[in-house]
């Protein structure tokens, strides 16, 4: 608990850093290489398997 409780706490002393830095997945084209990669395709897919069971 206390790695939860370490990365909660740096969380909430680097928002507005994390947040100044990260992009917004609205501003990505769908022609854009990161989008093209489909190589998570199949870990959602195996993941919904595993829901099911």
């Amino acid at each position: 608990m206390e790695g939860i409780r370490d990365f909660k706490h740096f969380i909430e002393k680097n928002k507005d850093k994390l947040y100044a830095i990260a992009e917004d997945a609205n501003n990505i084209t769908i022609e854009d290489e990161w989008m093209q990669d489909d190589q998570w395709d199949e870990v959602y897919i195996q993941e919904e398997k595993v829901e099911k069971i």
